[in-house]
């Protein structure tokens, strides 16, 4: 965790992970986390915790990263004295003039910030409709991925890759989900130990099938 940081974010698709350990296992693995996100240096009590926790620690590391990003332009923003302040006029009192005409011409000074017809959505409103649509459509997004996309674009002010502004978001993110699929080709592109971490977890789901099937037998033995 980086100096004064308080916090992280717990994303929902971790639940996976956990709901495949055993009470124990997943104890482990929470205490693990905590461990890690105060800096504690831990190392993994078991091959499952440390497998577990690669794809969460990954998550951690992009997190960590976008939050460093922030702290040094808030840094430097302060470094130059932060916003401007507003400077202080005198008020005058007058009998106010009559319209010329029926158009007024209003002025708007710098300071103001003037509204946009940019329509930015709530993240919980955007991620309930793009996993909705996913849903319907059967596509194979990840949560982190639409939470990543979010971020971009509302970092960006709201547009999209190639700089245009997004109009209609609902629209927009309909035409990027596919392109956030999991794509067949991501076990040529992992790495070793995230290919581990997901052989590990394709283990534990084959043995919890096999036991709510057969029992606790032996795979191989029914």
């Amino acid at each position: 965790m980086a100096k004064d940081k308080k916090s992280f974010v717990a994303y929902c698709d971790w639940l996976e992970s956990f709901e495949e350990l055993t009470d124990e296992e997943a104890g482990r693995l929470a205490k693990h986390l905590f461990r890690y996100v105060n800096d504690l240096n831990p190392e993994a009590p078991d091959k499952i915790t440390k497998m577990c926790f690669i794809p969460i620690k990954q998550s951690l590391k992009r997190d960590l990263v976008k939050y460093e990003e922030r702290a040094e332009r808030a840094r430097l923003n302060g470094a130059k004295g932060g916003r401007p302040k507003t400077q202080k006029t005198q008020s005058v009192i007058s009998e106010p003039k009559k319209p010329d005409s029926d158009n007024v011409n209003v002025s708007v000074s710098d300071n103001v910030n003037v509204s946009t017809d940019v329509d930015i959505p709530a993240y919980e409103e955007f991620r309930e409709y793009a996993l909705d649509k996913c849903s319907e459509l059967n596509f194979n997004v990840p949560e982190n991925s639409i939470n990543a996309k979010y971020q971009s674009w509302k970092a960006n002010g709201w547009r999209n890759g190639n700089g245009k502004k997004i109009k209609n978001w609902k629209t927009t993110i309909l035409n990027t989900l596919p392109y956030l699929q999991q794509k067949e080709t991501i076990e040529k592109i992992e790495t070793k130990e995230e290919r581990e971490a997901r052989e590990m977890m394709e283990e534990i789901k084959r043995q919890a099938i096999h036991e709510s099937l057969y029992g606790n037998n032996q795979i191989g033995n029914v």
